[in-house]
């Protein structure tokens, strides 16, 4: 778990960590510099799987994520973000799966949002089966479809992969899902195991476009495993989002337009708003996965309001 001032959901995520149903897991909380009371809010919890280590400096989420890692001592990595909640079975469901040729494991996961409303955190399938098995190319056409705070990454699998490159500092998810991905099997908890919490604030344009850069960078590393036509499709679309996060900041209008113009489409930018109005009459016309799936199981998801309770 990477920590930076938390203290207002730690105690939340924590919680979710202490209820889980499978026992045998240790915790390395990773403070990164907090300075609002996280580290008081960790060392309530008084339980000896619980180990927590403060950084000297700050840092950006890659290393800070490489850093935590290096402390763990399980067979298998999970992740947790500070305000995330693991629904009780997820560990337990996961383990089930954890059969040998697996390196990743994840699960359904459902954005829940102040105002308490929820929705599935992968609208790609959203009312469709999560993909398993050799996912790789699955990653590189629909992004990073998979929530990290849903993930568990076998460790060996993690150190083949080697050294996470330095440039990657806020995809450093994506990387470790595309590296084992491309050399291992996947397999997927079909119902929800977690919850992820949606900020009032959101994502800012500036991480918004260093997202694209760090994408564009990552089909660079592995195009030579990337098909041709997959491969300038997703440069496109990536190309086409930071040139639009350019063209809405003062000062790089202009390059914005040239990026746009020789690299993206505008065609795929207009399309964005269709896009997100049918996704929305989906959900108002066939019942999510996230839901089937959670009646299926017989479980019930927590409000917002209701997590403090977890």
């Amino acid at each position: 778990m990477n920590v930076r001032n938390g203290a207002g959901t730690l105690a939340v995520a924590l919680r979710s960590v202490l209820a889980q149903t499978f026992a045998d897991w240790e915790l390395v909380v990773w403070d990164d510099g907090s300075i609002d009371g996280s580290q008081q809010v960790v060392a309530a919890c008084a339980d000896p799987r619980i180990r927590s280590h403060a950084s000297p400096s700050p840092s950006h989420l890659g290393a800070a994520r490489v850093q935590a890692m290096g402390l763990a001592r399980g067979t298998w990595l999970a992740f947790l973000d500070q305000d995330d909640v693991w629904l009780p079975h997820k560990l337990q469901r996961q383990m089930d799966l954890a059969q040998d040729g697996v390196d990743l494991v994840y699960g359904r996961t459902v954005k829940f949002f102040e105002h308490g409303g929820r929705q599935d955190f992968d609208h790609r399938h959203e009312h469709c089966s999560l993909p398993e098995g050799d996912i790789f190319q699955a990653l590189v056409a629909q992004s990073c479809f998979i929530c990290m705070s849903s993930a568990m990454l076998r460790r060996v699998a993690v150190q083949r992969a080697g050294q996470l490159p330095a440039w990657v500092q806020v995809v450093p998810d994506y990387w470790l899902f595309l590296a084992l991905a491309r050399v291992g099997a996947a397999r997927a908890v079909q119902e929800p195991v977690c919850l992820y919490r949606v900020h009032a604030g959101g994502m800012t344009a500036a991480s918004l476009g260093r997202i694209q850069d760090e994408a564009l960078a990552l089909l660079d590393q592995w195009q030579a495993h990337i098909p041709p036509a997959l491969l300038h499709t997703r440069q496109q679309v990536h190309h086409s989002v930071g040139a639009y996060v350019q063209l809405c900041t003062a000062g790089q209008r202009g390059a914005g337009l040239q990026r746009l113009l020789h690299h993206g489409s505008l065609v795929y930018l207009l399309s964005r708003p269709l896009a997100r109005a049918w996704r929305a009459g989906q959900r108002r016309w066939h019942k999510p996965q996230w839901q089937v799936r959670a009646q299926q199981a017989g479980l019930v998801l927590p409000m917002a309001h209701e997590l403090e309770g977890v």
